[in-house]
């Protein structure tokens, strides 16, 4: 790495681009990294989570043209994300984008056709990859020790006044792209399997009587290379009394054991007068940063964004599964 500060910018300052933000300023990276812009097509916002210390931009390419910058963060709505990455890619910055990647194939090839023409770090933001928990349960995978994988079981969920109030384009998404995207990539990322086909099965009618026309409640089975399967669930509709935000629970199993992740309550229970909560313990954000920044003078991947458009590819048959009502071929990367 050079000595220099890593000069950063944020583009979408909704809730993720504010959340790393607050990481590049108050954690350990503010002594390596200065947060030098941030832009978002609504101006408030942008000047809200530049704050003193960094410009405010509306337009990507003003801010690629008038910043000198070592590596962005892209948080723009998950459809939104193909414009602003090639024009960093346009620019040679290299890029960290939030997951899903895409929400089509023909946006994850182009940014990927992108990548491969800088030749600059891309990622996609598969944070679990970093958590604890999860590395844990890779390297015990690796090791053998619950033997050959042979089936997960995944659920994500999040209270159901979290897509109201922070996802203002939650109508365009679902919570397969906010949620199975992440459980789907942590089975590829565990286990090594290529997902094949997909059989979906969705509710509505919670979110959609509160004007939100999306799905409250996603279940879907996929099946991999070799027969092997797996089961994954996400609602938006917990109720807003849960103790987390988040309801989250793994499981892989083994042919000679099973290894069991619940990372909702993350080992610390705090109950007070205002009831009982989990604090977050496992917030894995700063070392996701720092492994980007790592990884900048590094050989660029011949294939990169592979795992991101393999994602992206499972959910959009997903999608489809959900309108046909029929097991749906999911498309090679």
């Amino acid at each position: 790495m050079n000595q220099h500060k890593t000069q950063v910018a944020i583009i979408g300052a909704g809730i993720m681009g504010e959340f790393y933000a607050g990481t590049l300023r108050q954690s350990n990276l503010r002594f390596r990294t200065d947060l030098v812009a941030v832009c978002d097509i609504d101006a408030s916002r942008a000047a809200a989570v530049a704050g003193d210390e960094a410009t405010a931009y509306t337009d990507v390419s003003q801010m690629l043209a008038n910043e000198t910058l070592d590596w962005v963060y892209l948080a723009t709505p998950d459809f939104a994300h193909r414009e602003p990455f090639e024009a960093c890619m346009a620019a040679g910055v290299p890029c960290l984008v939030e997951k899903p990647l895409a929400t089509t194939l023909e946006d994850a090839r182009a940014m990927q056709a992108a990548a491969q023409r800088a030749g600059v770090q891309v990622e996609v933001n598969f944070s679990n990859h970093i958590n604890p928990a999860y590395a844990a349960a890779k390297t015990a995978i690796e090791a053998g020790e619950i033997g050959q994988p042979l089936g997960v079981y995944a659920r994500l969920s999040n209270v159901f006044t979290y897509p109201l109030n922070n996802l203002s384009w939650a109508q365009k998404s679902s919570v397969a792209w906010f949620l199975i995207s992440h459980t789907a990539d942590l089975a590829a990322w565990l286990t090594d399997w290529q997902a094949t086909s997909v059989l979906a099965r969705g509710s509505k009618g919670r979110l959609a009587a509160l004007g939100l026309d999306t799905y409250d409640l996603i279940q879907c089975l996929v099946t991999y290379s070799g027969g092997r399967s797996a089961i994954f669930e996400a609602s938006w509709t917990l109720p807003e009394s849960m103790p987390s935000l988040v309801d989250m629970a793994y499981v892989i199993h083994g042919d000679a054991g099973q290894i069991a992740i619940d990372t909702t309550r993350q080992m610390v229970t705090v109950a007070g007068p205002g009831g009982y909560v989990y604090p977050g313990t496992l917030d894995w954000d700063q070392q996701c940063i720092t492994d980007c920044l790592e990884r900048l003078d590094q050989p660029t991947p011949a294939e990169p964004l592979a795992e991101g458009l393999a994602n992206t590819a499972l959910v959009v048959a997903l999608h489809r599964s959900l309108q046909s009502g029929q097991v749906e071929t999911i498309e090679a990367g």
